[in-house]
C-alpha cells in the first residue's frame, strides 16, 4: 500500500521541482564597486563644472574620464574571453557576467560625463560630421549607448525565455529538452507496440497522430471504427498519445525559447564587435594623439 501511495505522489512531487540558476554573490560586489567608482567620478565632474568655465573632453579631468571609460569597455570584453576562449580564468561565468553588466552601465555613465553630455542634453547631432569628428568621438559615444542598452534589453529577454524553459521543465513532469526527447521516444515505441498486429484503422490512427506536428491534438478528438478486442489497447494508445502530445508541445516551447536566446546572443555578439571596434578606434587615437602625443591631433 505504501509503495502504491509513493508512486501516486511521484508525479505531484515532480511538478513541484524548481529550476533556477544559483545566485551569485559577485552580483552585489561588482555593483558596489561600480557605484563607488561612478559616484566618485560624478562628484569630481560636478566639482569641475563649478570650478572651470568651459570644461571639455580634451581637458582634464574630463579627458581622464574618457580614459577610464575606455579601460572599462576593455574590461567588459573580458567576459567574452572567460566564457568562450579562456575558461581557465578564476571565478564562475555568472560572476563574470555581472562584471560585464555593471561595468557596461558604468562605462556609459562615465562616457557621458567625459563628453559633458554633448549630444545628450545639448549640442545635438546635426549631421554625419558630428559622428566622425574628433576621431569618431560621437560615433563611439552612440555605439557605447547602443551596445549597453541592447545588452540590457537582451538580458531581460534572456531572463524571460529562461523562465519559460524553467516553467516548462517544472510542470511537464519530465524535465528539460534532453529528458523530454527520451521520454517522447519511449512513448512512441509504446504506441508502435500497441498498434502491432491491429487493424488498418488502428494503425492509421496511430501513424497520423504520431505524424502531426502538434502532437496529434486534433486527431485525438476522433475515434476510428475498431474491432471489439482492440478497445483496451486503443484506450492505452490514446492515453499514451495524449501524454506524448503534451510533452511534444512542452518540448516545442522549450526549443523555441532556446532558439530565441541563441538568436539574440548571435545578433548581440555581432553588433557588439562592431561597436567595440568603433570605441577602440576612438579611444586608441585619442590616447596616441592627446595623451602620449605619438601622432598629430586631428
Amino acid at each position: 500500500m505504501s509503495i502504491a501511495t509513493s508512486r501516486a505522489q511521484e508525479p505531484q512531487n515532480r511538478l513541484r521541482r524548481i529550476w533556477k540558476v544559483p545566485a551569485s554573490r559577485a552580483k552585489w560586489l561588482w555593483l558596489a564597486i561600480c557605484l563607488v567608482l561612478s559616484g566618485g567620478i560624478a562628484g569630481w565632474y560636478f566639482y569641475t563644472i563649478k570650478t572651470q568655465e568651459a570644461p571639455g573632453p580634451f581637458d582634464d579631468p574630463l579627458r581622464l574620464f574618457g580614459i577610464v571609460s575606455y579601460v572599462i569597455v576593455i574590461i567588459t570584453v573580458s567576459y567574452t574571453l572567460r566564457r568562450r576562449f579562456v575558461r581557465g580564468l578564476p571565478g564562475k561565468v555568472q560572476d563574470w557576467l555581472w562584471l560585464h553588466i555593471w561595468a557596461g552601465i558604468t562605462a556609459i555613465i562615465i562616457a557621458m560625463l567625459h563628453e559633458n553630455f554633448v549630444f545628450i542634453s545639448h549640442e545635438f547631432m546635426q549631421g554625419v560630421s558630428d559622428l566622425t569628428g574628433s576621431d569618431w568621438g560621437g560615433a563611439a559615444l552612440f555605439a557605447l549607448i547602443f551596445l549597453v542598452v541592447s545588452g540590457i534589453l537582451g538580458r531581460f529577454l534572456d531572463i524571460w525565455q529562461t523562465h519559460v524553459i524553467a516553467r516548462e521543465a517544472s510542470t511537464n513532469g519530465v524535465g528539460i529538452a534532453q529528458s523530454l526527447q527520451e521520454r517522447i521516444r519511449e512513448l512512441e515505441y509504446t504506441v508502435e507496440r500497441l498498434s502491432a498486429g491491429k487493424s488498418e484503422a488502428f494503425k492509421e490512427y496511430c501513424l497520423k497522430a504520431l505524424g502531426q506536428k502538434k502532437g496529434g491534438s486534433r486527431l485525438l478528438n476522433t475515434t476510428p471504427e475498431l474491432k471489439a478486442y482492440e478497445a483496451a489497447d486503443f484506450q492505452s494508445a490514446a492515453e499514451t498519445l495524449q501524454q506524448r502530445g503534451r510533452l511534444v508541445r512542452s518540448l516545442r516551447r522549450q526549443t523555441s525559447a532556446r532558439q530565441t536566446i541563441r538568436t539574440w546572443r548571435t545578433i548581440h555578439i555581432i553588433l557588439a564587435i562592431l561597436a567595440v571596434i568603433v570605441i577602440l578606434y576612438h579611444g586608441t587615437l585619442e590616447l596616441l594623439s592627446n595623451v602620449f602625443h605619438l601622432i598629430p591631433a586631428a
